[in-house]
């Protein structure tokens, strides 16, 4: 089969007839041994002379002219920053073949979809998984919280308070399923409980301060339970036991943040004060981001018997991280409550 050469291949042959050449060999010897035309070996004498320096440099291959041009390439690729639904589509999803279906229609130039998303991909356009959020979300009540209620809680860490942050989550027999490796054609199986009510229900706390600024984690489990305002108001009087001086709370809206308990507990304890998050904001939560590194990463692909079983995994995971003060740094870091950083110095 006929191989046609790469560019350096064929820079390495034009230096080699030019050196045989220099070592006195004839335009016939070098053509012959190189099986090429005399011509073209002395096309490539003639270059070397006129250049000793770059003369027989290989030449990359330009490549086929561009379907588009520089600004219809910038227009595509600002259509990236609207929704789908603004060019007639029904969902929030982009794909190639819809890019290209809009390309032939605005510029009358057919793109194959493999081909366009490697086209995509080299101009930084890839595929992700949108984040949620919640149309509740109202920003303007957040903007309210930030200017009114943040301040609050920062004057209380400058005077020596500790903030801690409360979620609740709660984890099921029924495996997060991710990929796994496995021979083709042999898709693995979970084989896990499907007739029962059982799960574990969680709560955890990260605690900071400026006189121990690195970020402490407090956590309960609640095997076949789930945690309502009794549990949650327990909670925090063991964390009042642990913390010296004043506590403020932070947490949503939820029912187990609210009722009698609740208000019970502010009534015996005068250095406790609970704030509330503003709606629909759960990046402003560390916690959230501990609940998403065990569920997603350490209970992926994990069927338990039962909730007891998956009680002992996760208290194990939990205590492990009670001990890595980078990784609740790392929660803190996702965390978007502005200037967080002024907690952690």
């Amino acid at each position: 089969m006929n191989i046609k050469p790469t560019p350096s291949e064929l820079e390495r042959r034009r230096r080699l007839a030019v050196a045989r050449i220099t070592e006195g060999w004839t335009h016939t010897q070098v053509a012959e041994f190189l099986n090429v035309n005399i011509r073209t070996v002395g096309l490539w004498w003639a270059r070397h002379r006129a250049d000793p320096v770059h003369g027989l440099d290989a030449k990359p291959h330009p490549g086929a002219k561009p379907k588009l041009t520089s600004e219809q390439e910038a227009e595509v690729l600002s259509w990236f920053g609207q929704s789908p639904t603004a060019f007639g589509f029904a969902n929030e999803l982009w794909t190639a073949a819809r890019v290209a279906q809009l390309i032939e229609r605005k510029f009358g130039v057919a793109y194959n979809s493999h081909y366009l998303s490697d086209w995509l991909a080299r101009r930084r356009i890839t595929s992700q998984k949108p984040d949620t959020q919640p149309r509740e979300r109202d920003p303007v009540k957040i903007a309210r919280w930030l200017d009114e209620e943040w301040p609050v809680l920062k004057k209380k860490l400058d005077a020596g308070a500790h903030l801690t942050l409360i979620d609740e989550a709660g984890a099921l027999l029924m495996p997060l399923v991710r990929r796994t490796l496995a021979p083709r054609g042999q898709t693995p199986i979970l084989k896990h409980r499907a007739r029962h009510r059982e799960k574990v229900s969680l709560i955890a706390a990260l605690t900071v301060s400026r006189a121990k600024p690195e970020p402490r984690l407090h956590f309960r489990t609640h095997p076949k339970d789930y945690v309502n305002n009794q549990k949650a108001a327990d909670f925090v009087r063991h964390l009042l036991a642990e913390i010296p001086g004043e506590l403020a709370v932070l947490w949503d809206g939820g029912p187990m943040h609210k009722g009698d308990p609740i208000r019970q507990l502010l009534a015996e304890h005068d250095r406790l004060s609970i704030h509330r998050l503003p709606p629909y904001c759960p990046d402003f939560n560390p916690v959230e981001y501990l609940w998403s590194w065990l569920k997603y990463g350490k209970l992926c692909n994990y069927a338990p018997s039962d909730a007891a079983a998956l009680d002992i995994v996760l208290r194990e995971n939990l205590e492990s991280v009670c001990l890595r003060p980078l990784l609740l740094q790392g929660f803190w870091d996702h965390c978007e409550l502005p200037n967080y950083q002024l907690m952690t110095v």
